[in-house]
């Protein structure tokens, strides 16, 4: 990371605690030196993911039973809630927003629901959508995950780490249509399939498994216009020789497409792969985490550092990527926080 750069960092979690530590904060920080400048923090309840855009930031409440979209909106140096949203779906755990629709799409851990909503004017104005993802055997579990949007298109790929799919929905003004030629993509059984990420320049999907620590990589195809998910490769995200429990939880890719971060909490490492023309994984890093639990990744915007939100051990911490190589070394900064669940560079 370059030195003297001035930096916005969006930091939430699952907050606050008994001590009603902050649960979501923007923060202000120079490279080498540690988060220097408080610019807004609140209390919101298990605010665990967020999306931003422009001068929206999108959040949730992460609870048992229900669950919440946010609104919020910047003003100046903070966030003012504009609008809230309860939903009957239990523990909305993820959300991504498709601007040109403006709508805002939920997935629900606990009951499998996925929901799409209508979004002006800092307000959510119409649920589009509200259904749940019917398990296999009445009273069995369904947990949807994770959503993501086609890039340069309009369908929207969501998880069920229960039922272990991929689903595909096509989108007619924003509403979630099963798409007719391929509902869905089964998977191994017992995998758990978390986290799907678009590659930003090829067509190549990877998932991260939370279950088996996995990254499988897919050819995304559209023949005729129809989708199709070409199976291309699975690699392990654990180090080598690693015989302890462990779950696989975020990735991300770098900006030009060469390196994948992903993920372990319990062996608590990020796997550092080189991603070829092909679309193939090449691991040549299993970098310590520097605390416990990581639960999400999120390069800085130049993609010099790779921010971690260490759940258990309550902290932020950054470490320089190598930008010839991808590899991860030294700490650049930290930041305490309870509980983190999501970072994210403004």
């Amino acid at each position: 990371m370059k030195d003297n750069k001035t930096r916005e960092l969006l930091i939430s979690g699952y907050g606050p605690g008994n001590n009603r530590e902050t649960s979501i904060g923007l923060y202000e920080m120079t490279d080498g030196l540690e988060f220097d400048k408080v610019l807004w923090e609140d209390t919101v309840t298990a605010p665990s993911f967020l999306c931003t855009y422009h001068d929206i930031c999108f959040g949730i409440r992460e609870e048992t039973g229900s669950g919440a979209l946010l609104c919020f909106q910047r003003q100046g140096n903070k966030y003012v809630l504009r609008d809230e949203l309860d939903l009957k779906g239990g523990t909305l755990c993820h959300i991504v927003y498709q601007p040109v629709s403006q709508v805002l799409y939920g997935s629900f851990y606990e009951t499998g629901h996925v929901a799409a909503v209508k979004v002006e004017d800092f307000h959510f104005t119409e649920i589009l959508n509200f259904f749940q993802i019917r398990p296999e055997v009445p009273g069995g579990l369904t947990r949807a995950h994770c959503s993501a949007l086609e890039p340069d298109g309009t369908r929207v790929f969501t998880t069920n780490i229960a039922l272990d799919r991929i689903y595909i929905y096509d989108t007619a003004e924003g509403m979630l249509i099963p798409n007719k030629s391929c509902e869905f993509v089964q998977l191994e059984d017992g995998i758990g399939p978390r986290h799907i990420k678009f590659h930003p320049l090829l067509n190549f999907l990877y998932l991260i498994t939370e279950y088996s620590n996995e990254i499988y990589t897919f050819l995304y195809e559209k023949e005729n216009g129809w989708p199709e998910l070409k199976f291309l490769q699975k690699i392990s995200t654990l180090p080598e020789g690693f015989s302890g429990a462990s779950t696989g939880s975020g990735l991300d890719i770098s900006k030009d497409g060469r390196f994948l971060y992903a993920a372990n909490r319990g062996a608590d490492t990020i796997a550092v792969y080189d991603i070829k023309p092909d679309g193939l994984l090449n691991k040549i890093q299993d970098a310590v985490c520097r605390g416990n639990c990581p639960r999400h990744i999120s390069l800085t915007k130049d993609d010099t550092g790779l921010m971690i939100a260490n759940q258990i051990s309550d902290e932020v911490v950054i470490l320089r990527v190598d930008e010839n190589n991808g590899m991860l070394s030294e700490v650049i900064a930290r930041k305490s926080f309870y509980a983190p669940a999501y970072v994210e560079e403004l």
